[in-house]
C-alpha cells in the first residue's frame, strides 16, 4: 500500500466519522430522551468529531509526506 492509498483510507474514515456525527446530532435535536442519555450522546458526538479531525489531518500529512514534486530537492 502506498502513502497515497493510505491517505485515501484515512480520508474515507474521517468522512464516515463526520457522517455519523451529523446523524447523531440530528438524533439529539429530534428525539426525546433523559438528560443522562443526552449527555452520553453529546460525548459520542464530541469523540467522533475528534476522530474525524485526526483522520483527516493524518490524511493530509500523508498526501504531502514527500512534498511538492515541483520543488523536490529545494530547501524551504
Amino acid at each position: 500500500m502506498t502513502l497515497i492509498q493510505l491517505s485515501i483510507e484515512y480520508r474515507k474514515s474521517g468522512e464516515l466519522c463526520r457522517e455519523r456525527q451529523n446523524e447523531l446530532m440530528r438524533r439529539l435535536e429530534s428525539e426525546q430522551m433523559c438528560e443522562m442519555e443526552r449527555l452520553r450522546l453529546r460525548r459520542r458526538i464530541y469523540i467522533l468529531g475528534s476522530m474525524a479531525r485526526d483522520s483527516i489531518a493524518t490524511s493530509r500529512y500523508l498526501e504531502r509526506y514527500y512534498g511538492d514534486e515541483r520543488h523536490a530537492g529545494k530547501e524551504a
